[in-house]
């Protein structure tokens, strides 16, 4: 497997940043609420990138683990859409919760696993994560 950051990166010789978080452009456009996090190797690149999205309703984080951003913001949404099946059937609340927690430790344990060297713990607690 490889992420799409490591594909550009090789195919382009490029470095390649990331940005994933709760980011609908629906409601962006129009000024609603929402962040993202950006994961980026070289710190001058995720500055700049920060301060060309960041406003005052589209807060944008900083971190160096793209491997863990990517991925999170991947995995998130196949948990989100546990989540949905979950109401969607009526299973209630506690099993929604039961769903999203296990969710959040299983995308956890992949990642790592996937990239035990780079893939940080506090990652899945960005907005590209747990968001």
């Amino acid at each position: 497997p490889q992420l799409m950051s490591s594909m550009i990166h090789r195919m382009l010789n490029i470095e390649c940043s990331v940005l994933m978080g709760a980011n609908l452009a629906n409601e962006i456009g129009p000024g609603g609420l929402a962040e993202a996090t950006i994961g980026s190797r070289i710190p001058e690149q995720g500055k700049l990138f920060q301060e060309l999205f960041d406003t005052e309703y589209f807060h944008v984080n900083v971190i160096s683990d793209i491997e863990g951003a990517e991925l999170a913001g991947a995995l998130k949404n196949i948990v989100a859409l546990a989540a949905g099946f979950s109401d969607g059937i009526g299973l209630g609340q506690n099993a929604k919760a039961v769903v999203l927690r296990q969710g959040l430790s299983e995308m956890r344990q992949f990642a790592k696993a996937m990239y035990p060297n780079t893939v940080r713990e506090e990652t899945f607690f960005e907005s590209c994560g747990i968001a």
